[in-house]
């Protein structure tokens, strides 16, 4: 009997899991006039492990440049980084950066991090939005085309000092997404 547990533990030390990562889906925004704005997330190691990673999906503005740091920073728009060995029960950094370089946009990067070769593998999506900046005072100066202003939550509000993202719906029903200067 002993034998037939041993052997049934084998397969979950050979392909069990890894590691963990503390946030699989990273939200993030910021101003299209930012030199960049990031977020970062934990890879948590469950055994002695090499990871390598790979972008396997980019959608982004062409102007946009993007940038990891797991654990140290990569240059720009690495794709791929070879195999890096990590300790058991070791938190490692995990950073996604993206350079909107003046246009606004949305942005979206998927990274698969593989262990041992591909015994264990996940993925990490960082969604990232630069707005455009705009003052109070141009709001003021266009209120007659705005049919509704809202927050992040979707709630409509009818006072921006509280205010630092804005959703403004215009007579068209066309909603853009407005980072507040003040």
């Amino acid at each position: 009997m002993r034998t037939l547990i041993i052997f049934l533990s084998i397969p979950y030390l050979i392909f069990g899991q890894l590691f963990t990562v503390d946030n699989n889906y990273i939200e993030f925004s910021g101003s299209s006039s930012d030199s960049e704005f990031s977020a970062n997330t934990y890879l948590n190691t469950l055994a002695d492990i090499n990871i390598s990673y790979q972008i396997i999906s980019d959608s982004m503005p062409l102007a946009w440049d993007f940038q990891n740091c797991f654990p140290t920073c990569h240059p720009i728009n690495t794709y791929f980084i070879d195999v890096t060995s990590f300790e058991a029960d070791t938190s490692i950094y995990l950073n996604g950066h993206f350079y909107p370089n003046n246009v606004p946009g949305e942005g979206l990067l998927k990274m698969e991090l593989e262990a041992n070769h591909g015994t264990f593998v996940d993925t990490v999506i960082w969604r990232g939005v630069a707005m455009e900046e705009t003052s109070i005072k141009e709001y003021l100066n266009n209120s007659k085309k705005i049919k509704k202003l809202t927050n992040l939550n979707g709630q409509e509000i009818t006072n921006l000092s509280n205010e630092n993202i804005i959703i403004i719906t215009d007579q068209n029903n066309i909603s853009t997404i407005y980072y507040i200067l003040k």
